[in-house]
Order: structure tokens, then C-alpha cells, then sequence
């Protein structure tokens, strides 16, 4: 089923296409092999490096007919410390990297240089180069935020790829966390408007999601099972990939470091590596004596614990992204004698403090639920899901549950999904839900069905087909003419 929304054509033939690359893996290959594409369709094409290791590492993908250019070798030659005005550039783009590079020095001075340093680089990039579209993921770091503040003030198309819940199909992200076009469509939507196949791939898909069958792409690189030989081997492997890069950065580091945060994150990370590895599979074990085995209980909702730091907490849930803090105000919302569930991420396990799991388990009506139990159970069992962005949200309405999403996601204009603006009034929306009769909530699922339908095709009909993964595993299966022609019918 390839059937998509028609769209007026937006990017016209002759534009500049600015590609930001950073030293995230899958995503850089893609992007190299679409440069080719831009360059083979006489397109100008600007690639953007955010770091001297993902310049070494990465320029290899990209067409030799790109122009390069360094975001460091700029700002060691252009930086102006002295410059004092930044439009609306706030300390908010700062916080992904400061909730996840804990390596780097985060004082007043050293954090003022580096959004200082970004925001000089692509104030000039856009000053300098008639940019018509950026492409690269959704924002993840201020690298990314930068340049998307300036793409809105500039009114220029920003662009964020990733891999979506369909096989062989991907998101293309104009808004920091999500497709305008979906939740537009799904209004527009009729039911009258779908085939036959669609609503059958529809009902197909939603069962074997809620079901498990078919599990999100990112979930087949989890494990959490490590034995020493396959931690030493993986380090090995690091290692000779890493020596010649870390060898090249290390010869010019003291001209680099202080304009270059992702590098130095890198090269000190590499020093301390395996003995995190080796920390965390004896923590794995350690940890299992905080987690309790699932029973049912008549009256519960669940919290699926993030996996941090990543943007799907630091950047679409800023504000709740200490998960400590957050469960904490969300269990003392909860109706009495409501419990909370609250349930491991498998990728976190060995990962947080002791006093972590500690500390959750203070709180008298929380539940700590091990990683490693029936989720579908849970959900099914629950009065309802409340979470940041999780996965398990997308599962739980589609499932028929109430979800009270607290983050910005792609799913939450889903009918089941509530947005409540602050804890005050998400304690609103639980007691006026669970005041609810029988009668009521069968009401609110009464046409569940179609509202799935229409849902996963508005969803489905604003991807296009393609797989990131695809042009760094195995055989490339990706149609990169396509996939520049779908991208000039966007419509912004």
C-alpha cells in the first residue's frame, strides 16, 4: 500500500538543500546517499559539519560536488566572544547536551561559548547562503535547534528524518516533534475516503502492534545481556574504528577543543567506555532485587520509565525530563487509592543510581514493575497510561485506554490521548475520568476501530516510503529519486 496525500509542490527545482551532520550513526549514511541524489538532479547542496570527528568520520558519504563546510574550522576563525545580542536564542537549546554530555564542563562561561559559538555559525550560514530547505533529524541537540530557529525566522523548510512505526517507511518531521500534516489529515479524514486495503493494513497494523508482532525498528538493537566476550570484542571493534579518528583530533585538539563540544564528548568517552560496559552487567544483576514481579490490581495506572538522556525526554519533555521528580508529582495527582505502576525501560537496566529505584520506592503508591514483564498485560489491565513520549502511549490508545501525555509526540492527537498542561491539571482530568460510569467509558471506545483506522492512515499517508537503517545494513533498498521527488511535494 503506497497511497499518499496529493500536495501542491513547495520546493521548486534549482534550490539549496542544507545538510546538517553531526556524529549520530545510520542517519549520516542516508543522508550522504540523498546528497548524491541532490547533486545528480543538479540541486545545490550545502553540508554542514557540527564537530571535526563527524567531518573525519562522515565526509566520505557525501559528493565531492557538496560544498563542506566546519562549524569548528569557523568559529576558531570567526568567533567574536564579545557579541551580545542573540535574538530569541534561550538556555532551553543548552539543556539536551547538558542532560546528556556528562563529560563536559557546564559552567556559566564554557555553556555561554557554545550556544554563543552555534548561534554566530549559523547566523552567518544563513546571512551567506540562500538556503531554501534544511534536512537532518529532528532536533536532538542545540546544534539542530539553532538552525531550526533560524529556518522558522527565515521561513525556510526544516526538515527532521527518522524512522517511523511502518516497515520501509519514514517520518519526515516540519515541526520539532512531529508531521503538521498529520493531525490534519486525520481530521479531514473520512471514513467513506479509505479503501478496502487500507483499512484492512490499518486493522492489521494496530493488532500486531498492541500485540507485540510487529515491534518498533529502534527495539531490535536492544540488549541488555552481555557476556565479557562480546564486551571485549565490541571494544576491539570500537577501538580500531575509533584509533585513527581519535589519533587525527588528538594533533590539533588544543586548536579544536574549545570550539567543539561533540569531539571532546567523544574523544573522553573513549577512555571510559568499557568500564561502563563492565559496570553496567554487574549492575544488571545487582538491580533486579528493586523490581516487583507484575500482579493485577483493580486500580492502577502506569508510568513507562524513559530510557535517558535522549530527545524524546530532553528535548520533547523538557520540562519532565527528571523522571524522579515527575513521577513523584504525578502519583500524588493520582484519586485515592489509585497506585502507579511504573515500569523499567529494558534498554535502562543497569543504568540508573541505586538510589534511583530507592527513591521510587518511597513513595507510598508507587509499584516498580521489572523491565522484563508482560507489557500488553499492563496496559490492558490499567486504568490508563500516563507518560512523557513512550512507545507504550501509542500502544495504550490504540488499544482503547486513556493516555495523559505530559511531552510533545507525534501521536497525541489520537482521541484517547489527553495533554494536560501541568500536574494540577492532569489531577483535573484523572478524578473526572475515573468519576466515569461504565456506561461512559464504553462510549469513549465506541468507535475505537475507526478512529484507529483513520489514525494510522493519517499517519501512514505523511511518511514516505524509504529506510533509514536500509543505507547502512545489508542491502540498500531505498529509492533515493523517490525519495527526492516525495520531498519536494511536502507542502509546509
Amino acid at each position: 500500500m503506497t497511497k499518499t496525500i496529493n500536495q501542491k509542490q513547495k520546493i521548486s527545482n534549482g534550490v539549496k538543500w542544507l545538510i546538517l551532520v553531526s556524529d549520530a550513526p545510520f542517519l549520516t549514511e542516508f543522508l550522504g546517499k540523498f546528497a548524491q541524489e541532490l547533486v545528480k538532479q543538479g540541486e545545490d547542496c550545502l553540508v554542514v559539519f557540527n564537530s571535526k570527528i563527524a567531518e573525519y568520520k562522515r565526509k566520505q558519504f557525501f559528493p565531492k560536488d557538496a560544498k563542506f563546510i566546519s562549524k569548528v574550522d569557523w568559529c576558531v576563525e570567526n568567533y567574536n566572544p564579545n557579541q551580545k545580542e542573540f535574538s530569541n536564542l534561550s538556555w532551553k537549546e543548552l539543556f539536551p547536551i547538558f542532560d546528556r554530555y556528562k563529560a563536559l564542563n557546564f559552567s556559566y562561561e564554557n555553556s555561554f561559548s557554545m550556544l554563543s559559538q552555534a548561534f554566530q555559525f549559523f547566523e552567518f550560514i544563513f546571512k551567506t547562503e540562500a538556503v531554501d530547505v534544511a534536512v537532518s533529524e529532528p532536533p536532538a541537540d542545540f546544534f539542530h535547534l539553532i538552525a531550526r530557529n533560524f529556518c522558522k525566522k527565515g521561513n525556510i523548510l526544516y526538515l527532521g528524518f527518522g524512522s517511523s512505526r511502518f516497515k520501509n517507511r519514514i517520518d519526515v518531521y516540519d515541526q520539532e516533534s512531529t508531521c503538521s500534516n498529520y493531525e490534519k489529515t486525520f481530521k479531514e479524514l473520512k471514513t467513506a475516503d479509505l479503501s478496502k486495503e487500507e483499512k484492512d493494513f490499518a486493522k492489521d497494523f494496530t493488532n500486531n502492534f498492541i500485540t507485540h508482532k510487529q515491534l518498533p525498528s529502534y527495539m531490535k538493537f536492544i540488549k541488555t545481556d552481555f557476556s565479557q566476550t562480546e564486551i571485549a570484542g565490541h571494544y576491539i571493534k570500537k577501538a580500531k574504528e575509533s584509533y585513527s579518528l581519535l589519533r587525527k583530533y588528538s594533533k590539533n585538539r588544543k586548536r579544536f577543543k574549545d570550539f567543539d563540544y561533540e569531539s571532546e564528548t567523544i574523544f573522553k568517552n573513549s577512555f571510559f567506555s568499557p568500564f561502563k560496559m563492565e559496570r553496567r552487567k554487574f549492575k544488571i544483576l545487582s538491580d533486579r532485587k528493586f523490581f516487583e514481579s507484575y500482579k493485577k490490581s483493580e486500580n492502577f495506572f502506569l508510568f513507562p520509565l524513559h530510557y535517558q538522556s535522549e530527545a524524546s525526554t530532553s528535548v520533547y519533555a523538557t520540562y519532565y525530563c527528571d523522571q524522579l521528580n515527575t513521577i513523584n508529582n504525578i502519583a500524588f495527582s493520582l484519586p485515592f487509592p489509585y497506585k502507579l505502576y511504573v515500569k523499567e525501560h529494558p534498554a535502562a537496566v543497569g543504568m540508573r543510581q541505586k538510589d534511583y529505584y530507592k527513591k521510587l520506592k518511597e513513595i507510598p503508591n508507587v509499584v516498580l514493575i521489572s523491565p522484563y514483564e508482560n507489557v500488553q498485560e499492563i496496559v490492558k489491565d490499567s486504568s490508563g497510561v500516563i507518560t512523557l513520549t513512550s512507545t507504550v502511549g501509542l500502544e495504550a490508545a490504540l488499544s482503547g485506554k486513556l493516555v495523559y501525555v505530559l511531552g510533545n509526540v507525534f501521536y497525541s492527537y489520537h482521541p484517547m490521548c489527553r495533554t494536560p498542561k501541568n500536574f494540577e491539571e492532569l489531577k483535573t482530568q484523572l478524578e473526572n475520568d475515573t468519576a466515569k460510569s461504565q456506561n461512559e467509558h464504553e462510549q469513549d471506545v465506541a468507535n475505537l476501530e475507526e478512529i484507529n483506522i483513520r489514525f494510522i492512515i493519517s499517519y501512514f499517508r505523511n511518511t514516505i516510503e524509504g529506510s533509514i537503517a536500509a543505507s547502512s545494513f545489508g542491502e540498500d533498498i531505498n529509492n533515493y529519486g523517490l525519495i527526492y521527488q516525495a520531498l519536494k511535494e511536502i507542502k509546509k
